[in-house]
């Protein structure tokens, strides 16, 4: 790693988040740790610091890069403050404290902005944007952008219909409080990114940035790769947070439409769901014949290759789903309902992953895969091969410099480097395609 900030106290691009940044248990931490290292290791000068404490087993390249949140003085508050004011102040400040948010404490990005001197500061996680908004005085001429990836009124739009008629107007209550947040705090922002062309076009619409892009998400394809373990006959495995909304819908679902049918045609079968903190209605799924719940654990990597198949079934949420990314670097056998799918970009001749959307097209597809090696293996190929040409995150991070240039004057262009050698001259636009020219 670069850690260039412990040299030259001065940063291309700073990223903020008012939650730690690890564990990468959620959306936000992946997109925006795995960014960061990416962008470090083509020589941009980064830092990450996050208002809550970010978590002590952290590692280093994580911890090479975090500087850390400082308790903002009264000028710095007061400057924050006026970002904030305007025609709708008083609602803004109505909407931060409904969200148990502290202006007070947010103010210490004036500080950072001022000891790092950053070209772009980057925003991640739901309230990103009410920090971007409080530089608009304080800082008016950094650049700011709204890392936002997943937009929240959409997930909550497509959380609705599964809900009971009893909740939805909670949940259309809590889309209106994401719509009017984003409209009070990102509106006029110099970006906003989103993982999906929906996604963007929704947070262009809702947010109201100058300019939008989509980056999508990449893997780590060097921690998360093929392996040689036999896979167990006859096997499922799931994981993820099995406290979030979308996870705990998609195996309740599996287990209750899919799994009963499968397991009475093999009654060995083994359905195994994997993450931290699971809610308790996913707890009781392990009554089921065949389901087990690990809950938290260190690594999902061997309960990956130790399954024959894995299952995204997905009818809620938004944005790219980490796990599905993941399981094609491992090389894994994918089923997955077409939610899971959007927005990726695969060709549809000769899809990396098999897809379902009924549950006698869920049991069909699972068990021909158990039966069916030679498929399992050209899934397990193809997927390796599918994820590493269209989901690595050095790609992903050449994108970000070029939508960042795109946001800042000549003399201020960020330059990626590898090695001491600028990256420059993209092919037909391609983020991807790079000349070598010597300094």
């Amino acid at each position: 790693m670069n850690a260039t900030i412990h040299v030259e106290n001065r940063l291309d691009v700073l990223f903020v988040s008012e939650l730690g940044l690890w564990p990468m248990d959620r959306g936000f931490r992946v997109h925006g740790c795995q960014m960061a290292k990416a962008l470090d290791e083509i020589g941009v000068c980064v830092g990450m610091a996050s208002l809550r404490p970010t978590a002590d087993d952290a590692p280093d390249w994580l911890e090479s890069l975090l500087v850390s949140w400082p308790t903002a003085p009264a000028e710095d508050v007061d400057a924050f403050l006026a970002g904030w004011d305007g025609r709708l102040s008083r609602l803004r400040r109505r909407v931060a404290r409904h969200q148990a948010i502290d202006p007070y404490e947010l103010a210490g990005i004036v500080g950072l902005v001022r000891e790092y001197r950053p070209k772009v500061v980057v925003a991640l996680g739901q309230h990103g944007a009410m920090m971007l908004r409080g530089l608009r005085v304080a800082a008016p001429d950094v650049t700011t952008v709204w890392y936002a990836a997943d937009e929240p009124v959409l997930f909550h739009l497509s959380c609705l219909r599964r809900d009971p008629q009893a909740l939805r107007a909670i949940r259309l209550k809590l889309a209106a409080l994401f719509a009017t947040t984003q409209n009070l705090f990102a509106r006029g922002c110099d970006g906003a990114i989103g993982v999906s062309p929906t996604d963007t076009a929704a947070l262009r619409w809702l947010a109201g940035p100058r300019t939008a892009e989509t980056i999508r998400n990449g893997v780590d394809l060097h921690r998360f790769t093929p392996t040689q373990t036999v896979a167990k006959p006859a096997s499922v495995v799931f994981w993820g947070r099995m406290d979030f909304e979308p996870n705990i819908d998609a195996v309740i679902w599996f287990a209750n439409q899919v799994w009963p049918r499968l397991a009475r045609r093999s009654p060995g079968a083994r359905f195994t769901i994997v993450g931290k903190n699971p809610a308790g209605a996913v707890r009781q799924l392990k009554n089921v014949r065949g389901v087990h719940v690990t809950g938290e654990v260190d690594d999902i990597r061997p309960y990956a290759h130790e399954a024959a198949v894995t299952v995204l079934p997905m009818r809620c949420g938004r944005g790219i789903k980490n796990k599905l990314l993941e399981a094609a670097a491992m090389g894994r056998s994918i089923v997955t309902s077409p939610k899971a799918t959007r927005g990726l970009r695969w060709n549809k001749a000769t899809p990396p992953f098999a897809t379902a959307n009924s549950a006698s097209t869920w049991i069909e597809t699972v068990w021909h895969l158990w039966h069916d090696p030679a498929a399992r293996a050209r899934y397990e190929r193809d997927a390796r091969l599918w994820v590493e040409q269209n989901h690595d995150w050095s790609s992903s991070a050449l994108a970000m410099v070029d939508y960042c240039n795109a946001l800042l004057s000549e003399d201020r262009r960020i330059e990626p480097m590898v090695d001491g050698v600028p990256l420059v001259g993209r092919v037909n636009g391609h983020p991807d395609s790079l000349h070598r020219i010597a300094a």
